[in-house]
């Protein structure tokens, strides 16, 4: 039995239509891209989102959806924590705000994979570039064997030193300080790293903090106020929160 050409048309027109309508009616058809990364397939993790699968578009909101990580710990890791809304920050904008490291290492979306995997206690191999930053650490240090936290604190870096402002960073390896005391060369960076946020900061001081890079007891100094007894205060919520 032969059809023509115009008695086909519209059944292929129907066709298309009925075909888009039972997709939506299974809630199969989607207008725009997943945030559900894929799953492991095999192993101890078969049935599990994947770290690997995390994208430069993914938010810390779709990452805590995915794999139960707080945003709060992704916005204090990667200092995200000074952001209007952390949660709708995206993986790929670390790539954009933090500069390249001299020797070639990156803060990007591959840390994040990284952190999530190492957060999680899951298998993945990261990029041979990929560094994390130093507050990371302080989620993971609980959740890892002795040889392998020491391997990320000898490659972590300070955020203080690689944000990307325009000038030429210099990168030096970071000696995570394991009691967070504050001392005059402490930056509000390391203040947001150890978890204090930039409103509990801001309260203690009365007004708002200096630039993320810069030390507390300089900015202090510029204002003509005594850096001894903000630090004081500072220590003290900072300890409260150990």
């Amino acid at each position: 039995m032969n059809i023509s050409s115009k008695a086909l048309a519209p059944l292929v027109l129907v066709s298309f239509v009925v075909g888009i309508g039972l997709t939506m009616a299974f809630n199969l058809w989607r207008t725009e891209s997943s945030k559900q990364p894929a799953l492991y397939q095999t192993g101890e993790f078969a049935g599990e989102s994947n770290p690997a699968d995390i994208r430069g578009s993914y938010s810390f909101d779709d990452i805590e959806a995915a794999f139960d990580v707080p945003v709060e710990v992704l916005a204090q890791a990667f200092g995200a924590t000074d952001r209007d809304n952390p949660g709708a920050f995206q993986a790929k904008e670390l790539e954009e705000i933090y500069a390249a490291l001299p020797d070639g290492g990156e803060v990007g979306t591959d840390a994040v994979r990284l952190f999530v995997a190492l957060y999680t206690l899951k298998p993945y191999t990261p990029e041979e570039t990929t560094v994390l930053p130093a507050p990371a650490l302080s989620f993971l240090k609980d959740k890892l064997a002795s040889a392998d936290y020491e391997l990320l604190r000898e490659r972590s870096v300070q955020l203080s030193e690689i944000l990307s402002d325009g000038e030429t960073s210099t990168v030096q390896e970071h000696e995570e300080s394991e009691e967070r005391e504050i001392k005059g060369n402490t930056t509000f960076d390391e203040l947001l790293g150890w978890g204090l946020s930039k409103e509990e900061v801001e309260a203690i001081l009365g007004m708002e903090m200096g630039p993320r890079s810069s030390s507390i007891r300089d900015f202090l100094i510029e204002k003509d106020l005594e850096f001894s007894e903000y630090k004081e205060q500072l220590q003290a919520l900072l300890d409260s929160k150990s």
